[in-house]
């Protein structure tokens, strides 16, 4: 039975076979055609142009412009009235200084008709009372409510000031401190107070360390010193003895 069953499937394998090769023959030669298949592409589409915006319009100067608050006038007179004051301040400061200095400045007063007898060589009387007032003048100028500094400087000019109106002449070459430590040579005032005096006023008018209170406390014993000998010396006394005769 099975060899029977083999053949049966070997016989009909045969014939569709056969069957395929007619089947060919019948209908010519093969061929191949290439299937076509359409694939989409992709297309690029630029975007629409952007609108044209109108510009905003301009107002134009026919409306009317807001007011100002009403405490503005009131501020700029203010800050003005202040500006004012500030440059007042400023001119009042400044000409202060500029006095101050032109009077510790000063040589001599030319303002001023010597008190002497007309100028000459020689110290009289009526010099004397001049030098006199002038330490007089001197001692006020410390008690002043200024720094010690300028209280000592207006002390020295105030002894220079009153040398030159004693009437005696200055030599050219004589500077007014000088002429102020001569002019009291001409008297019985003590030298060495004299000297210390002038060297307080150049510590204080060119000197590098600050003046203190004690600085003006000495100058006003110097003054009083000098002050006791202002008279006239004999021809022969030895000045500086600091008494009068």
């Amino acid at each position: 039975m099975p060899t029977r069953r083999t053949s049966v499937v070997t016989a009909l394998a045969a014939l569709l076979v056969v069957v395929g090769v007619l089947g060919a023959a019948l209908s010519g030669p093969l061929e191949l055609q290439a299937r076509r298949i359409d694939v989409p592409v992709a297309t690029f589409t630029p975007p629409p142009p952007p609108e044209a915006t109108e510009p905003p319009e301009v107002e134009d100067g026919s409306q009317e412009t807001p007011e100002p608050p009403a405490w503005l006038p009131w501020l700029v007179r203010a800050v003005q009235a202040v500006a004012l004051l500030a440059v007042l301040t400023v001119l009042v400061v400044v000409g202060r200084h500029l006095a101050r200095g032109w009077r510790f400045d000063r040589r001599d007063d030319e303002d001023d008709e010597p008190l002497g007898d007309g100028e000459t060589g020689e110290l009289t009387e009526s010099g004397v009372a001049a030098l006199r007032e002038g330490v007089a003048t001197a001692t006020r100028a410390l008690e002043e409510d200024v720094p010690p500094g300028d209280a000592v400087v207006a002390a020295w000019v105030a002894v220079e000031t009153a040398a030159a109106r004693t009437g005696v002449e200055r030599d050219r070459a004589q500077t007014a401190s000088e002429f102020a430590v001569a002019v009291l040579g001409a008297t019985r005032a003590d030298p060495a107070a004299t000297r210390a005096l002038l060297d307080l006023y150049l510590a204080a008018r060119f000197g590098s360390h600050p003046v203190t209170p004690d600085d003006v406390r000495r100058a006003r014993d110097l003054l009083e010193t000098v002050g006791r000998g202002l008279v006239l010396r004999a021809g022969d006394d030895a000045p500086g003895d600091g008494t009068a005769t």
